[in-house]
């Protein structure tokens, strides 16, 4: 763990050098990893802490230009052997195979490095281990736990690791529209149960603990998170919580050699039972509910 904190103590400590040597202004730079302009500067400042997910974005930026331009390498790696702590040893002093990201990913040979969780382990998620994840992992949201009793609450209680850690949940466009289309259903229970999950979106979005993606070209649900996680899994720790059994099996599915990457995190969450990782019996147990009889869970819900 006190490697890692190396690592992104000593980037956010040469932000604004590498910024500068790379030919890039605040504001492009800001662009690239997805920042505002301001956020660039209280990372540069040291006013606000850099957190893994954007040390990873720095990482990814740095390692596309270099691969144009491998003559930079040396100097990137001067200027963050100059910045690190001398009371820790020269975490940057080899650069595996001119890659920062390659580096990144080999401290972590298993889950089981950032929270007590292996991803064999069908243990329930501790609050614990949710800051972990929260600090590690961009997390991606589905309608279906959008729509399950009980969800705003148990955000709420890992507000603070996301704020604290610069992260936010993702919903692709796609979820949205689902969202938007059931609230015009012929099905009373449907739209009730859309309005509460429209209801907790808007509530996520005003205490700035979500972030909406997507475009009006994307596929349905399923085929946008599929191809979203196969695309990024191989840079980015990714986590999907979702009730759908279907998009669950999918999603781990990606969890095989050829693609590589991290291991997708797969996660389930009911009222009863908290969050939870989705495992293959699950899959089994549920492969058979159609969308229908899904939905006709929730007629027991309370304050629809």
């Amino acid at each position: 763990m006190i490697f890692i904190i190396s690592l992104i103590e000593t980037m956010q400590v040469s932000l604004k050098q590498i910024r500068q040597v790379l030919g890039f202004g605040v504001q492009e730079f800001g662009d690239l990893i997805g920042l505002t302009r301001q956020t660039v500067n209280n990372l540069e400042t040291q006013k606000n802490r850099m957190s893994s997910i954007q040390y990873i974005a720095v990482c990814a930026i740095i390692d596309n230009y270099i691969t144009d331009k491998p003559e930079l390498l040396p100097i990137l790696s001067t200027i963050l052997c100059s910045n690190e702590n001398n009371h820790r040893s020269n975490v940057f002093e080899t650069i595996e195979k001119g890659s920062l990201l390659k580096k990144w990913f080999l401290c972590f040979s298993d889950e089981s490095k950032m929270f007590g969780l292996s991803l064999n382990n069908t243990s329930l998620i501790s609050s614990k281990d949710f800051g972990n994840i929260a600090e590690s992992y961009r997390i991606f949201l589905d309608q279906t736990v959008l729509f399950e009793e009980g969800f705003l609450d148990i955000l709420q209680s890992f507000a603070l690791a996301l704020k604290n850690s610069g992260n936010k949940f993702i919903v692709p466009l796609k979820v949205v529209e689902a969202i938007q289309h059931q609230m015009m259903s012929s099905e009373t229970n449907d739209v009730l149960v859309a309005q509460k999950g429209m209801k907790l979106l808007m509530e996520l979005q005003n205490e700035n603990l979500i972030d909406i993606r997507g475009e009006k070209s994307d596929g349905n649900v399923i085929s946008t998170f599929v191809s979203v996680f196969a695309k990024f899994k191989s840079v980015n720790r990714l986590a999907l919580m979702t009730r759908n059994p279907k998009l669950a099996k999918q999603g781990d599915t990606l969890n095989n050699d050829v693609l590589g990457g991290f291991n997708i995190l797969v996660l389930d969450y009911s009222k009863d039972k908290g969050i939870q990782k989705w495992t293959q019996d699950d899959y089994k147990s549920n492969e058979q509910l159609t969308m229908n009889q899904f939905y006709k869970s929730y007629l027991l819900m309370k304050n629809c």
